[in-house]
């Protein structure tokens, strides 16, 4: 008997971010059961997987980022008119489609298939589109399921979408963790301070990295020898560079740029520090939970979740207050600090990835 056929659509399975790691491990544990081909809207060649277990496609578009005058000209196009450049790139009927997040992935879905949006944040910036919020809403008129990755995320699209509340189903993103523990033995080839803080992802306004650095620049002012080490690229990088010149920081932040493997990195940090405008359930804190490190973070999406009543977060909106917190756990000595590894250890347990690849199937089996 053929397997049947899933087609995941996403905006890059190519940015190394956390999102293209929970594609590729969902991705890996339904390709046992479903033949898998993954659409991505926009290539950029960051961080490609070497496990991976599926057909990814052509992409639409290569770093749109960078385009020609030609490239950009296809985008207008495609913003109007999405289905026109899906076909030239497959013609194949699928059993499933999947919608790797909202907005331009679901615009891509052919309804001749029984359809899934998976949500990775929340929506609320679409009060303030109309235009983008109407379109949506008749796409996802159409699909059968909706599903949201945290209960922030959830609240967002039962607000701006009530009439698809019977649509949402919770679904936790899961974890390889012994693949994460086994990665995180691994050396690395630079001299890393312990207790350290550490940051994971893009380069970019919304990952709130000047905040971060004002952070940085506070601790720093009380415990001069502590260093932040940030992996990751981005369009953030010069002013970055400018930031550490300016307020003498040489000795005490180190750009480490994009790394394959992250989890030597956060073994020997202390914690991980996510300053985000909006996240939906990220990545790098449950990666950092499991490898019992503390985190510090803006409230976003999953944080709720994540924190564990402080026994394995702070989570705050305020600079002076993520300042003074870590001012003042990093003066302690580790075993007398509020955050407790093997707390943390165990705490993410129920994060795995068999538990979610088991939701998943459930779902596709009902629709």
């Amino acid at each position: 008997m053929s397997k049947k056929k899933i087609l995941f659509i996403t905006w890059s399975f190519s940015l190394g971010g956390g999102a293209e790691k929970i594609l590729e491990n969902i991705s890996n544990g339904l390709s046992d059961e479903y033949d898998i081909d993954v659409l991505e809207i926009n290539h950029h060649g960051i961080g490609e997987g070497n496990n991976r277990k599926v057909n990814v496609l052509k992409p639409i578009f290569k770093n749109l980022e960078n385009a020609s005058i030609f490239n950009k000209i296809k985008w207008k196009f495609f913003l109007f008119f999405p289905k026109l450049f899906r076909y030239p790139v497959t013609r194949k009927k699928y059993d499933y489609e999947i919608a790797f997040n909202y907005l331009y992935p679901v615009y891509l879905l052919n309804n001749d298939a029984k359809t899934i949006s998976w949500n990775h944040g929340t929506i609320y910036n679409l009060k303030n589109h109309k235009f983008s919020r109407i379109r949506q809403g008749k796409k996802l008129k159409y699909v059968n399921k909706i599903i949201s990755i945290s209960e922030k995320t959830s609240e967002s699209i039962k607000e701006i979408y009530p009439e698809y509340d019977k649509k949402i189903e919770l679904v936790y993103n899961g974890y390889d963790f012994q693949n994460i523990h086994t990665k995180s033995l691994e050396d690395v080839n630079i001299k890393f301070e312990e207790d350290s803080l550490i940051y994971l992802g893009r380069i970019e306004e919304s990952k709130g990295i000047k905040r971060l650095l004002e952070v940085v620049k506070n601790v720093v002012e009380k415990i001069p020898d502590k260093k932040l080490y940030l992996l990751g690229k981005g369009n953030l990088e010069e002013y970055v560079t400018r930031f550490i010149i300016d307020n003498n920081l040489e000795n005490n932040v180190v750009m480490l740029g994009y790394v394959e493997n992250p989890y030597p990195y956060i073994n020997k940090a202390s914690y991980v520090v996510l300053l985000s405008e909006a996240e939906g359930f990220p990545t790098v804190l449950v990666e950092a939970l499991a490898l019992g490190k503390g985190f510090i973070s803006t409230p976003v999406g999953g944080t709720n979740e994540l924190y564990n009543n402080q026994k394995c977060g702070f989570v705050s909106d305020d600079n002076e207050e993520i300042s003074n917190y870590l001012i003042e756990e990093l003066s302690k000595k580790k075993e007398d600090r509020f955050i407790k590894s093997e707390v943390c250890k165990k705490y993410v347990d129920k994060y795995s990835l068999d538990k979610q690849i088991a939701s998943i199937k459930k779902i596709i089996n009902e629709l």
